[in-house]
């Protein structure tokens, strides 16, 4: 028995697991092992219970497994490549679940065992917690007792939960939470007591920039819904229409206002994947804060940072080019505006296919925002993209797949930008490059991804107070993020020069023995590059 079956019987007997609600809660969180639903504890009434993904998974190879045994047939979505796994119905995994509950009636507690992999008996036919010890930044904290506290890291993505605990504000001294609420204080009075520092929505700002438009943007009307005085955004959408109809460039302060979500009109995000992004860079969790969730504290790599959530993907995880390189924009105006710098980085974790046939590689519009922003002095990371893999249906009908060569996605095909592939998680030497790893060189012929970084199956806060894994390139860029933050943190005179960054990060990075346009310079590695200054 391995350590997962462990892991079960803490939480339910084996008598329990053969009862119909032990199998349908099971079911339930097979179908969407990153986002399981939070239960009540068998054992414990009164206390959460949410299974570990990688359990899940575990369960999910068990219960294939057990299906296969008993010689039935696996139901259509498990096998039917146009449809996928995730499309497989309720009552497709709880068939699994029953059939892996036959599996094991009448077992007892058994020594653990490893189960180190687990291979598919393919066809022949002709012709992502571990992540911060693998970058080592976890010992780069405690050796130089680095505080991130006083820097501010742009996440321009799909938006951040600020609810989560994660993001919460902690007493200096004894690392407490400053209030259980997001917005308001111990006192009970409105404030914020997240390192959120402010949220902007740019999702729509294409139409708010439209001055004959006669669509009401729907940031306008989330506003209203959440209590926005009409008048008060009636007055500012007219200043900003004048201000465009009389030929005026874009005034970020006349904007600004437009886009910003107040806490007062809070509005969560609808997509997971920017909350994600932001644990792995700055989260901070307890085990004591999770009502039983965590097993251990979920740490970012700067769990103290501060940060700007500038939302540029919808719920559905889709945005544009514009509204990415307005949110770029806005880093620049934010810190045109004081005259010490109130962003010194942004992560990217979004991938936008270059535009061959119109512009030069690295030379896009979203490119060429990217290299201002970094010429401004600001670190720039982005994710390389995923899509180093690729399936292809032939004419024949027949299902190939294949490694995809340069395949770096914009912004990473951007000159001075930290362009990020992906690596197991904490076992990189041994798996290399992640599969799904957009690799090099440019479409011009440039050296990218600059280095990787850890991005599969990585554990992160999601929203509404829960975490989950994520895989891609989009997990391994806060990883980079993170550390060019503990260099700035460690030595303040590296703050406003990106460019001596990278060439840090990259030279002091582990190479992993394989081909430069899989890996770049290497491993990211934290401790190292702190040492080398």
């Amino acid at each position: 028995m391995t350590e997962w079956w462990h892991r079960i019987t803490r939480n339910w007997s084996v008598d329990a697991l053969l009862s119909d609600d032990a199998q349908r809660t099971l079911a339930a969180a097979l179908k969407d092992p990153e986002h399981p639903p939070i239960t009540e504890h068998p054992k414990n009434p009164g206390q959460k219970l949410r299974l570990p993904p990688d359990l899940l998974w575990m369960i999910r190879v068990v219960g294939a497994m057990a299906v296969a045994r008993r010689r039935r047939p696996l139901p259509p979505s498990f096998t039917d490549p146009q449809r996928g796994v995730a499309e497989a119905t309720d009552l497709d995994w709880l068939a699994l679940v029953q059939t892996m509950a036959e599996l094991i009636r009448g077992v007892t507690a058994a020594p653990r065992a490893d189960v180190y992999s687990v291979s598919l008996n393919r066809e022949a036919t002709p012709t992502v917690s571990r992540s911060t010890l693998a970058i080592k930044a976890d010992a780069a904290r405690r050796l130089f007792d680095i505080s991130c506290r006083d820097l501010t890291w742009a996440i321009i993505d799909s938006g951040i939960d600020a609810r989560h605990p994660a993001f919460r504000l902690r007493e200096q001294k004894d690392g407490l939470l400053v209030s259980d609420e997001a917005f308001v204080d111990k006192e009970g009075a409105a404030t914020n007591c997240t390192r959120i520092l402010e949220t902007y929505d740019f999702t729509q700002i294409d139409v708010l920039l439209d001055p004959d438009t006669k669509e009401q943007p729907q940031e306008v009307k989330k506003r209203l819904e959440a209590g926005a005085d009409p008048a008060k955004l009636k007055a500012q959408l007219d200043e900003l229409n004048n201000a465009l109809n009389n030929g005026r460039s874009i005034d970020w302060g006349l904007i600004a206002p437009l886009l910003r979500v107040p806490p007062e009109e809070y509005v969560a995000p609808g997509n997971d994947h920017g909350t994600h992004v932001a644990g792995i860079l700055a989260g901070h969790w307890k085990t004591g804060e999770s009502k039983g969730l965590l097993e251990e504290d979920l740490n970012g790599v700067c769990p103290d940072m501060r940060l700007y959530d500038l939302r540029v993907l919808n719920a559905q995880g889709r945005g544009d080019e514009f509204s990415v390189m307005a949110a770029l924009q806005f880093v620049r105006f934010l810190n045109s505006t004081t005259e010490y710098a109130v962003v010194h980085g942004v992560n990217l974790s979004l991938s936008i296919p270059h535009d061959i046939a119109n512009y030069a590689c690295g030379r896009t519009p979203v490119c060429d925002e990217c290299e201002r922003v970094v010429a401004s002095g600001v670190v720039v990371v982005a994710a390389a993209g995923n899509q180093g893999y690729r399936k292809y249906t032939t004419t024949e009908g027949q299902v190939s797949e294949a490694y995809n060569s340069i395949s770096i996605t914009d912004p990473g095909n951007a000159e001075q930008v930290i362009t990020v592939g992906s690596t197991h998680r904490y076992r990189p030497h041994q798996y290399g490059v992640s599969y799904f790893s957009s690799r090099g060189p440019t479409g011009d012929g440039r050296i990218k991804p600059d280095l990787v970084a850890p991005g599969e199956k990585i554990t992160a806060p999601l929203p509404e107070a829960t975490f989950g894994l994520k895989d891609g390139t989009s997990m391994a860029a806060p990883h980079v993020s993170g550390a060019a933050a503990l260099l700035m943190a460690r030595h303040n005179e590296l703050v406003g020069r990106p460019g001596r960054i990278k060439q840090i990060l990259c030279a002091t990075a582990t190479d992993l023995g394989r081909e430069r346009y899989f890996q770049g310079a290497g491993m990211l590695d934290v401790l190292r590059a702190l040492q080398s200054v």
